[in-house]
């Protein structure tokens, strides 16, 4: 299989995109065996463990963006993804209420914003032959993107607050996808900057130092996500195309399920 891009690495050898993709699904369990369990005692390491998978998978995102025959089913995919776990989701917590435990998991809607910046800046790329009218319609689309979604944030004192959490869950945004504005920049500069896999490393890094000094906690130990990023040898690998999409929502349902029957 050819090399897919810019390595710092050989090509023989590293990690392929499905073998970076299963190291992130470990990881990504055990931050959300914390995440369900943290009152039952589960340690906070558990926690920074997972603090390398969003990038991990943004960058993947990127990759598959990029090299994808069909970018529309592509974002169309995410879009379902989304807005079935947002409808199961609403569902299982009006069934199964844990006070100290919400379901905003979605990564879908981060993965979907992401991919929609990256088509509509494809329309800016010099040479793309983009008409003036459709450049300007792409600017209101990345606005619309950023903040039509969280418009009911505004409104807390008309609509209920189930009704403003429904929202939210249907309708992405970068301000309120899950990891934010930050997550989706990073992942719109992989994409634009694969060509070059030290400018990537050199943007995990920066952003990990803006959350450290801008949010503290544990999220600056995104930095690590390096490592895998660093080992990758450009080759997608083989794997089901379709797991993640399954695997991702059934392992955040079962683990709230078994949290809401240890819990009552």
């Amino acid at each position: 299989m050819e090399l897919r891009q810019n390595t710092l690495l050989p090509v023989k050898g590293g990690l392929t995109g499905f073998q970076m993709k299963w190291i992130g699904i470990i990881l990504m369990v055990v931050d959300h065996i914390h995440q369900m369990f943290y009152l039952q005692g589960v340690p906070d390491w558990f926690n920074w463990l997972g603090r390398p998978v969003a990038v991990i998978f943004m960058f993947l995102c990127a990759e598959g963006f990029y090299y994808t025959k069909n970018k529309k089913r592509y974002a169309l995919q995410l879009l379902i993804g989304y807005w079935a776990m947002g409808l199961i989701s609403t569902l299982l917590e009006a069934k199964m209420p844990l006070e100290d435990v919400a379901l905003m998991n979605n990564i879908f809607g981060t993965l979907l914003v992401s991919v929609l910046y990256m088509a509509l800046f494809d329309l800016w790329r010099p040479g793309a032959g983009t008409r003036v009218r459709t450049k300007i319609l792409s600017v209101v689309a990345m606005v619309a993107l950023a903040f039509v979604g969280a418009l009911p944030l505004l409104m807390t004192d008309i609509l209920p607050y189930q009704v403003i959490i429904v929202i939210l869950r249907f309708v992405p945004c970068v301000i309120v996808v899950e990891g934010g504005a930050l997550l989706v920049a990073m992942a719109v500069l992989f994409y634009y900057l694969r060509g070059s896999r030290l400018l990537q490393i050199l943007v995990i890094a920066a952003i990990s130092a803006i959350s450290y000094f801008t949010m503290g906690g544990a999220q600056w130990l995104m930095v690590f996500a390096i490592i895998p990023i660093l080992l990758y040898n450009g080759q997608k690998g083989r794997g089901s195309k379709y797991f993640f999409y399954i695997f991702y929502p059934a392992h955040i349902y079962l683990l709230y399920i078994i949290a809401f029957v240890v819990t009552v």
